[in-house]
């Protein structure tokens, strides 16, 4: 009798899990499923910049929730009901987006960029130190996917953009550990949605040191801005110029270098068997004649290569970055005719199938 007992648990068991393995699978790019190529959009992006996406053939927007700055914001003084305001605010008109993205074949990310409590002067989040933010961080995704579990034009969550804690006080969690508490409660309440992690600052060197999350349905992302001082130059102020191909310090910068750096996550995915995500890429428009297109392209190829999906950063956002607008810094007014950047872009997002 015991042992009846112990072969039908055995069976439910087992049923139990091939059921959940069939009806909540976690669907993403594998390599039978569709990649996403795509670009990084501003809060309030309108529904004539969404269109042009699609017409430019984008398959997916990481759709950025910013507090009017980065990295500093009006988070960094607000409480928590004027976080909430500002939040559901960005996320209503997110809404009204979802309807455009579904008819037109693109797939969005929720990317939580401004997050609660905001930052400290030292630029390291303010809910690694005050646990009561922190467990607004938790409520509010847990609301989140409620919200969207359902939804099948929203893609998945990206929980922290960039999320820094370099100073872990009163109770708090570090991020690995705060990360996977929200992965856990997340999952047990939406089956269906990747869930993104980033490591700490979103860094290559970060994730390559990161340890996974025993959460089904988890995807691991990091930001693409190797070598800084080539693809930040000359932001604030003119201070040096650098190329690419070229010399950054005594190192000289080519694909092949950009390849080893990359290497890193190929080789931290293969070991830990996960799924990768490039949640942003850049080149400052104004690099010296074709460096960022250069860059950019040598970037792509690559993703391609590694069968990674990316987001360029970014659309409509910050005009230094806008692929829209020409190489001269003090003009302002995006080209009449396509630049070489954005006719990569195009070019590369020939590949997509809409979903």
């Amino acid at each position: 009798m015991n042992c009846k007992r112990l072969l039908v648990t055995v069976i439910c068991i087992c049923w139990a899990a091939i059921s959940f393995s069939q009806n909540n699978t976690i669907e993403f790019y594998t390599d039978k499923s569709p990649r996403l190529r795509g670009m990084m959009g501003p809060t309030f992006l309108d529904e004539a910049g969404v269109r042009e996406l699609g017409r430019w053939g984008a398959n997916h927007i990481r759709w950025q929730l910013t507090w009017d700055g980065f990295p500093h914001s009006a988070a960094d003084n607000a409480n928590k009901e004027e976080y909430r305001n500002w939040l559901n605010g960005a996320l209503a008109h997110v809404d009204k987006m979802l309807p455009v993205c579904q008819e037109l074949g693109i797939k969005v990310l929720i990317d939580l960029h401004t997050l609660p409590g905001g930052r400290m002067e030292d630029y390291n989040h303010r809910m690694f130190t005050d646990k009561v933010w922190q467990d607004e961080f938790i409520s509010i995704w847990k609301e989140i996917a409620a919200k969207y579990k359902d939804n099948p034009t929203v893609w998945g969550y990206d929980i922290a953009n960039e999320p820094q804690d370099g100073r872990v006080e009163n109770g708090a969690l570090n991020w690995p550990t705060l990360a996977s508490v929200v992965a856990h409660d997340i999952r047990a309440i939406d089956a269906n949605h990747p869930i993104i992690v980033e490591a700490r600052g979103g860094d290559v060197g970060t994730l390559a040191r990161f340890q996974t999350i025993d959460v089904p349905g988890l995807v691991y992302s990091f930001h693409m801005y190797v070598p800084h001082s080539f693809t930040h130059q000359n932001i604030s102020g003119k201070k040096k110029t650098f190329r690419y191909p070229g010399y950054v310090g005594l190192k000289r910068w080519n694909k092949d270098v950009v390849r080893k750096v990359l290497d890193e996550i190929k080789d931290w995915q293969a070991k830990n068997n996960t799924q990768i995500y490039v949640g942003e890429f850049s080149a400052i428009r104004w690099a010296p004649g074709d460096d960022a297109y250069n860059y950019l392209k040598d970037c792509i190829d690559i993703f391609e290569e590694y069968n990674w999906s990316w987001v360029y950063h970014a659309f409509r956002e910050y005009h230094g970055w806008s692929v829209e607008h020409g190489g001269v810094k003090e003009d302002e007014t995006p080209a009449k005719e396509p630049t070489s950047r954005q006719q990569l872009f195009m070019d590369a997002f020939k590949k997509n199938i809409r979903q």
